[in-house]
């Protein structure tokens, strides 16, 4: 039925449109172009949100002149989810019982299982693909057969309109099928509507932006591959973003024609996004676009600059004789901003700020731009700037540090510096190392007794680090981009050294601190020593029976975290013929006076509080998370644990800590122990965009 519903719609639009060529065309009227950015969450939490707008669409169609719907991706929370889909397409039959064209970009929630890399999207194929837009006479064609990438055409007061959905993140093939339809119709005014863009600061998205499969397209490269070569372009719609709600900008492309670029997303507000849509009135007297934000729930318009503003259509808006260079220096390695960058154009030279920032005013031409630091490789690009424009210029550029010492000629190699194998050294042990290597090396790393102690960017280490009495094995390892790895490992002894005054009989262990029958604070710190006529192997804390450490030599260095009361200290060495020697002593850990509660907590005692964030939320990465623990015994320990993997462990019965999620859902657990024993918990289910 619903299939017979939009074939008789078809044959409706193709019949008005045959009866409109075959009079005189009137003068052109002013129209309207509905935008939809994400509405996941109004299609899993808020259909009647969503149904508000598009009826209100269907409602408005006259009064508005709407000629056409333009939908920015992510129309679902999981690709893969039907009853989401199902949603939808309820919606958007309103639409196609009014004979309304839209059009609807993929997200990346929109692909199976929310995996857009596999570039998998059987359920926005089923339910949005080919064969739901095949009987309109508007919709032309797609690529490699599936709706992830698809154009039409739309003809407004007797012109055509090209509008050109791009998938997520394009790939090389996706943009080179779009070259060929914008080069197959050169002089028709082209829309481009993709996922993602346009960055949330009005600059185009570049590799450090978001980590949306770098390894494809993002915006700054869509722009110089596609929009910016076609004289034909002059319009490019995104969404997908969650730091911002609204960002515009407008550039030339090689060709002098104007292209607005616009990115708006309202999910994470209220109701799934509150309804908000943007209305794009096109003016032919004054040759404008007025964009308006509009809730068709709320009946209300959000009208701040960033969401309601007028741009030039066509004609570029010239307001200076000047144009701009403009942009960020980052690494690009780290994506970390690398300050006092130098840039320089046409004999002007600027000092970036502290955030890599820099700006550069000239007359309009085609300029040599050139970005140079401090120990990091020179950057330089060709840029055209346009009077009354700026042209978006960011800089990646390579560290290439000094090298520490005179390295090992041969490639690829790691040379650690000063330290001799065999050498003898002193606590704490400071390593300093260089790779040698003809690409580019992301990191390097410091292994001790087998054992990652630290990994740092960038083709040098430099790091100190505390070693216990005895021999120990260094590994200095580095990788470099074609995922070689290399290292260089010594082995140094630190000697013994007597932490306070030990006890002269041989063999015996002296605790230097705390006192037997000491009253501490945890955690505390527990200092022992060995004597024996025999080397000793190594030496380890017991608290109450149980083994807390382990460390190598005659001397233990140790911090102990205890719950309040009494406990038994036990230092325990082993010696090379195999003797095992110890002294016990008692402490008391005095009372520990937790922070105050982070919100008000369940009253149930044992019981875990998760404070932020709430079951069922849609959260932003890094996400906070906050928590306490009611029970009448202390609290000695506090963990999160995200998707079954523990994370970060706090003292005490308090949490507060944070946690970098991908996009999808997430099971974030806080889990409390007490002095006890005894094991609390609360789970909550988030969703990252």
């Amino acid at each position: 039925m619903r299939l017979l519903r939009r074939l008789l719609v078809g044959f409706s639009f193709v019949a008005l449109t045959l009866v409109a060529f075959s009079q005189e065309l009137p003068p052109p009227q002013d129209f309207s172009l509905i935008v939809l950015p994400d509405i996941q969450n109004e299609t899993q939490y808020y259909p009647q949100v969503l149904d508000a707008e598009t009826q209100w669409i269907v409602n408005q169609q006259t009064s508005l002149n709407i000629q056409g719907v333009l939908g920015l991706g992510d129309i679902t929370n999981n690709g893969s989810d039907q009853s989401q889909w199902s949603t939808a397409d309820s919606a958007f039959d309103t639409l196609d019982v009014a004979g309304i064209p839209y059009f609807l970009a993929v997200g990346n929630h929109d692909y199976d299982n929310l995996v857009p890399q596999n570039r998998v999207a059987t359920g926005f194929n089923q339910w949005f693909g080919p064969e739901r837009y095949e009987q309109f006479p508007w919709y032309l064609g797609n690529y490699n057969g599936g709706n992830e990438n698809f154009y039409g055409m739309l003809n407004i007061n007797g012109r055509n309109f090209l509008v050109l959905a791009l998938e997520f993140v394009p790939r090389d093939e996706a943009l080179n099928w779009a070259d060929g339809i914008l080069a197959q119709y050169p002089s028709t005014e082209a829309i481009v509507i993709t996922h993602s863009f346009l960055y949330v600061d009005g600059t185009r998205v570049d590799q450090c932006d978001t980590s949306d499969m770098n390894y494809n397209n993002y915006g700054d490269l869509v722009w110089s591959k596609l929009i910016s070569q076609h004289p034909n372009v002059d319009l490019v719609l995104n969404g997908h973003l969650t730091s911002g709600h609204a960002a515009h900008r407008g550039d030339l492309g090689i060709y002098g024609n104007l292209v607005n670029q616009m990115f708006s997303n309202y999910q994470t507000m209220t109701n799934g996004g509150n309804g908000y849509l943007r209305i794009l009135t096109f003016h032919y007297g004054t040759d404008t676009i007025d964009v308006k934000t509009y809730s068709p729930y709320l009946n209300a318009y959000m009208t701040d600059s960033a969401n309601q503003f007028t741009v030039p259509w066509h004609a570029p808006l010239i307001t200076s004789t000047t144009g701009v260079i403009s942009g960020q220096v980052r690494d690009v390695g780290t994506c970390k901003a690398v300050p006092n960058a130098q840039i320089t154009a046409y004999g002007n030279t600027v000092t970036a700020d502290a955030t890599g920032h820099y700006s550069i005013t000239l007359p309009a031409g085609y300029f040599a731009v050139s970005a140079t630091a401090t120990n990091y490789s020179t950057g330089s690009q060709n840029v055209v700037v346009n009077n009354g424009y700026s042209a978006d210029t960011n800089f990646f550029l390579t560290y290439s540090p000094p090298q520490p010492c005179p390295l090992n000629p041969a490639q690829p190699s790691v040379t650690i510096c000063g330290i001799a194998n065999g050498a003898t050294v002193s606590s704490p042990l400071a390593v300093l190392a260089g790779a040698n290597d003809s690409g580019a090396v992301p990191y390097m790393q410091l292994y001790v007794d087998g054992v990652k102690i630290v990994q740092q960017p960038g083709p040098t280490l430099n790091y100190s680090e505390p070693l216990s009495p005895g021999t120990h094995k260094l590994t200095v390892q580095a990788h470099d981009v074609a995922s070689v790895t290399y290292k260089q490992t010594i082995n140094v002894t630190v000697p013994s050294a007597a932490p306070c005054a030990l006890n002269t009989a041989s063999p015996s262990v002296t605790i230097c601190s705390p006192a037997n029958g000491a009253n501490v604070s945890s955690p505390f710190t527990v200092i022992a020593g060995t004597t024996d006529s025999n080397p000793v192997s190594n030496i380890q804390l017991w608290v109450d029976g149980k083994k807390l450490t382990q460390q190598l030599g005659g001397t233990l260095n140790a911090t102990a975290a205890l719950a309040d009361g009494m406990h038994r200290l036990t230092v325990q060495a082993v010696d090379s013929t195999g003797a095992v020697i110890k002294q016990n002593i008692s402490i008391t850990v005095g009372v520990w006076s937790a922070d105050p509660p982070p919100c008000t907590l369940n009253p149930t005692s044992p019981s875990v509080t998760i404070c932020t964030p709430f079951n069922g939320s849609t959260v932003t990465s890094p996400v906070t998370v906050t928590a306490g623990a009611t029970d009448t015994n202390s609290v000695t320990s506090i963990q999160l644990f995200v998707d079954g993997k523990g994370s970060t462990i706090q003292s005490g019965g308090t949490f507060n800590g944070s946690a970098t999620l991908a996009s999808g859902t997430h099971r974030l657990t806080v889990q409390a122990k007490d002095s006890t024993g005894a094991v609390i918990k609360q789970t909550v289910n988030v969703t990252v965009p």
